[in-house]
């Protein structure tokens, strides 16, 4: 006889199971349970006989208030299989009993502890209460069969009504609270559990590139130190950290917009990670894995482990120049990028991960030094080199915040009227302990490390504003047609901001545009290109002149002519330097001359350092001269100075005197040239 119980259980209601043979008793514990309920009178005898009369009168059976919060949901089986069935379908319900009172003795079937050991045996949580009413079955037999637990109280018929509510509500209590506890335990466990899943996430994160998901710094010094921990002094075998960047990436990143420069990293990691793949795959690198790592901006890592041969660190460093220095594709749009790599080989006796990378980005940078697309290994004399450039950048840095520099000015003559025509900005830069740095040392330093914009501006504003205020002082025929050359790279012109800052200082210093030409070498730079022709059309626009600077020093592209805007053409000092003396020269610079003025440029002799030099220029039809032979580099007081009295340099005054006349210095030309042919 199984009878479910009518109640509808609540947030707090405690199922218990009442296993008896008899039906009075099943009704006695509904009774007791129930919150509101109405003595029966056909069943005071029965609890009269089974139930101790309670000190202060009769049996009381109603509900106690201690209990009037707690809903009970009452379930009955007459014998124990049932008892069973209902707390294995329990289970299955997720409605397990928290107490069950089990009768000791009944007739048919399994007895009491049998019973008790069977529901154990399926939920061995569940509280139980054994009743009975024979002294066959005492504690000491209950314990001999059962064991000693927590979970089983003994209750002798017959019992109290306060008894049986009490061990229901205690022991349901404690039901409850092991549930909630083992529940705490089991959240606790899968908290745990998640956290350390976070951590390890959080590891992980913490050591890849959240853009490229390459390996990052902290991963890459943490192997580093492993590899020189677990390999012995002893052991010879190679390992190799490739480091390299990318050149101009600023300048793609400022002038495409970072997505694109997030793309370009992307697309570069893919790339290496296929020049590291090809390698392996070949069979190479064979005793040891490799990685690729970024180190943050546009800095990477290849590290290779235990080489068979130190040549495979050069064969991927030569890979990897060539497949970076492939063009990158932005939107239909072919951006050409390059690299250089520096090669540090290392073993256990190295010191740590810090030596490693150190000496493979001070090999980067003499690979750097050395041109485009180069690979340098590290060597310990390399160091040295590295240290001092290092105090190069840093009172560079220090020189450029307290504006510790000089500029002069060249004069710039022209041939024809004997005058001061313009004048070239020189900046110059005395170090820290007192010496004078060669702008072909700093220029391009501050280029590298990304200061060439700042600097081309402090020299605009600051050559501007002297310029200005020699106009100020100077007659209005000394000014007539005097401009101002100012050396400018085709990085900067490449800044999409270049052609703003410019307006601003014009409007700052009040300086005439028309006065001001910007001197630009002519080799051409595909990174620099599309912008930097751009900012060259909005400058000539503005009546900015434009010049190209030191042509014929590198390798020269005669487009410039056609592509670019340019008003005139300044011939490089090596070609000048021995024209007088050197026939190919002579003939190369003539032709140049004569090349120019066919496209309406001027021209410029850029080193004129001897009248034999200025006559030959001078019959070719050169327009002007800059030199040693008219002046030196002046300070912006004696270029005032010269500007407002010509007279006081030899060079002019004796261009003015004419002592020689065109035809001798024809006659010279053609002896030199007719000279030099027959050598």
């Amino acid at each position: 006889m199984t009878q479910p119980s009518t109640q509808t259980p609540t947030q707090t209601s405690r199922r218990i199971l009442v296993v008896d043979d008899q039906q009075q008793i099943h009704d006695t514990f509904d009774r007791l349970f129930q919150k509101r309920a109405h003595v029966n009178a056909s069943l005071s005898a029965f609890e009269t006989k089974f139930l101790k009369p309670r000190s202060s009168g009769p049996t009381d059976v109603r509900p106690h208030a201690a209990n009037d919060n707690i809903d009970y949901e009452i379930d009955h089986a007459e014998d124990g299989a049932s008892g069973v069935d209902l707390v294995r379908q329990s289970l299955q319900d997720n409605k397990p009993f928290s107490v069950a009172f089990v009768d000791m003795r009944m007739p048919r079937g399994m007895d009491g502890m049998e019973t008790v050991e069977a529901i154990w045996a399926i939920d061995p949580k569940i509280q139980m209460v054994v009743c009975t009413a024979h002294s066959d079955h005492i504690w000491e037999t209950v314990l001999d069969r059962l064991g000693r637990n927590d979970r089983l109280l003994l209750l002798k018929k017959p019992f109290e009504s306060d008894e049986a509510r009490q061990l229901a509500l205690a022991l349901s209590e404690k039901w409850r609270l092991e549930k909630l506890q083992l529940k705490k335990i089991t959240d606790l466990k899968r908290e745990v559990t998640l956290r350390r899943g976070a951590e390890d996430e959080m590891r992980q994160m913490a050591h890849r590139d959240a853009l490229t998901q390459l390996p990052n710094r902290p991963f890459l010094l943490n192997k580093l130190n492993q590899i020189i921990r677990d390999q012995v002094p002893s052991d010879a075998t190679q390992n190799a950290v490739l480091f390299l960047d990318l050149d101009n990436f600023k300048i793609i990143n400022d002038s495409l917009g970072h997505d694109a420069g997030d793309d370009l990293l992307n697309q570069v990691a893919s790339r290496l990670q296929e020049c590291v793949r090809e390698h392996d795959t070949a069979g190479r690198c064979t005793a040891g894995p490799s990685e690729t790592v970024r180190l943050g901006g546009d800095e990477f890592v290849v590290l290779l482990e235990r080489l068979s041969h130190t040549r495979d660190a050069l064969t991927v460093a030569n890979r990897i120049v060539a497949r970076i220095a492939e063009p990158f594709e932005f939107h239909g749009r072919l951006v050409n990028v390059g690299t250089s790599v520096g090669i540090a080989y290392f073993s256990g006796d190295i010191a740590d991960a810090h030596v490693v990378l150190r000496n493979a980005d001070t090999a980067m940078y003499r690979a750097k030094n050395s041109g485009k697309g180069r690979v340098a290994v590290f060597d310990r004399s390399m160091h040295a080199d590295v240290v001092a450039r290092m105090e190069m950048e840093n009172q560079f840095r220090r020189a450029l915040d307290a504006e510790a520099f000089d500029l002069k000015y060249q004069p710039i003559v022209s041939i024809k009227n004997a005058c001061v025509q313009g004048m070239e900005v020189l900046m110059r830069w005395k170090n820290e302990h007192g010496q004078w740095v060669s702008p072909g040392d700093f220029i391009p330093m501050a280029e590298e490390i990304g200061l060439i914009d700042r600097v081309g501006e402090w020299v605009l504003e600051h050559s501007m504003t002297m310029f200005a205020e020699m106009m100020a002082r100077l007659p209005s025929d000394a000014c007539k047609g005097l401009y101002m050359g100012v050396n400018t790279s085709r990085r900067q012109l490449s800044n999409p901001h270049f052609m703003q800052r410019l307006e601003n200082i014009f409007a700052k210093t009040g300086f005439e545009r028309s006065r001001l030409r910007l001197e630009i070498n002519e080799s051409y730079d595909p990174r620099h290109g599309d912008q930097a022709l751009h900012t060259m059309l909005e400058l000539h626009e503005a009546g900015v002149g434009l010049q190209i600077d030191d042509f014929g020093k590198r390798q020269t592209s005669l487009s410039c002519f056609k592509d670019y805007p340019i008003e005139a053409v300044k011939i490089d000092r090596n070609f000048i330097a021995s024209i007088a003396t050197d026939h190919s020269h002579a003939v190369i610079t003539q032709a140049i001359v004569q090349l120019a003025h066919h496209l309406s440029a001027e021209i410029v002799a850029e080193g004129v350092e001897s009248k034999a030099q200025l006559d030959l220029l001078r019959s070719w039809g050169c327009d002007s001269a800059q030199g040693y032979y008219f002046s030196q580099p002046l300070t912006g007081e004696r270029m005032f100075q010269l500007l407002a009295d010509p007279m006081q340099c030899d060079g002019i005054r004796q261009l003015r005197q004419k002592t020689h006349t065109p035809i001798i210095v024809s006659q010279l030309a053609n002896t030199i040239l007719t000279n030099n042919a027959s050598v």
